[in-house]
């Protein structure tokens, strides 16, 4: 039997980002966590042999070490998509702000770095039906950013999200490229969360997804590739597991492997362009 697709995805939140979306002051003059982070990930991804899909801040542009660690990444054959401007929930932005994250982060990746942008994924995966036709009225050809069958989806005002990938909206040729469905498990099951839980816990997820027969977004972050923070960076006991601070560079990279490894076992994988055909009609 053909196996199913698989896309891989990484987004580009450091420090910084991780921060802040927690409440905690960001100190530090330079961003560790993303720096060794996107090289960590960069080199896990062609030991592999895989191009990935990059979604990125584009407000990181604008720190030279950053947009030079981006660059490379184009340079090596990954593709980039927007992850907003600044990092904030589209939903607690009024329509001209909302507008901005979307459309100049589209903007602003093409013009720096000489590519196309064709995805977005919202922060948090916080979206909602204004959002999505904001994104589809600036020019992406698809989101990833519902999870079906959760809260998110359904304050998103979308009762009913398919674990494949869809056009949401009406007379749209907007795709969606749906999060792994998880439930009945209590949390996501992308390497961020396995990586605390456990890999048990990845297989666990992928064999319950694997029953829905859709294509699969494997998801990384940078966490899961970066150097450990030092404890005196650290501003909450809760932020040393939050940036997977706990484990080494190492020990996270070889059970990262280890995913891949069973997820190149079960799917087909290839670029995020060989998932957006599969969109129902």
């Amino acid at each position: 039997m053909e196996s199913n697709p698989a896309a891989v995805h990484l987004d580009l939140d450091g420090g910084e980002q991780v921060f802040r979306a927690h409440g905690w002051k960001y100190e530090a003059a330079s961003d560790a966590l993303f720096e060794t982070g996107l090289r960590g990930a960069l080199d896990f991804f062609d030991e592999a042999g895989l191009r990935a899909t990059l979604f990125v801040v584009a407000d990181d542009l604008a720190d030279p070490r950053k947009r030079k660690l981006i660059a490379d990444a184009v340079r090596r054959g990954h593709d980039i998509a927007s992850h907003s401007v600044t990092h904030r929930q589209l939903t607690a932005l009024d329509r001209g702000e909302k507008w901005r994250e979307i459309s100049e982060s589209r903007e602003r990746l093409a013009q720096s770095l000489g590519v196309e942008i064709a995805g977005f994924r919202a922060p948090g995966f916080a979206i909602d039906r204004e959002s999505l036709q904001m994104i589809a009225d600036a020019g992406y050809q698809y989101d990833s950013s519902l999870f079906p069958a959760t809260d998110l989806a359904s304050r998103a005002g979308f009762a009913a999200v398919s674990a494949s990938p869809q056009r949401p909206l009406t007379d749209s040729p907007l795709v969606e490229l749906p999060m792994p469905a998880y439930r009945p498990l209590p949390f996501p099951f992308h390497p961020c969360y396995s990586l605390v839980l456990g890999v048990w816990y990845f297989r666990l997820g992928l064999r319950l997804f694997r029953r829905t027969r859709a294509p699969l977004v494997l998801l990384f972050h940078l966490t899961d590739f970066a150097d450990p923070l030092p404890q005196s960076a650290l501003p909450h006991r809760l932020a040393g597991m939050y940036t997977l601070s706990h484990l080494s560079s190492g020990a996270k990279r070889r059970r990262c492997r280890q995913m891949l490894k069973i997820v190149a076992g079960e799917y087909q994988l290839g670029p995020t362009h060989m998932l957006l055909s599969l969109a129902r009609k």
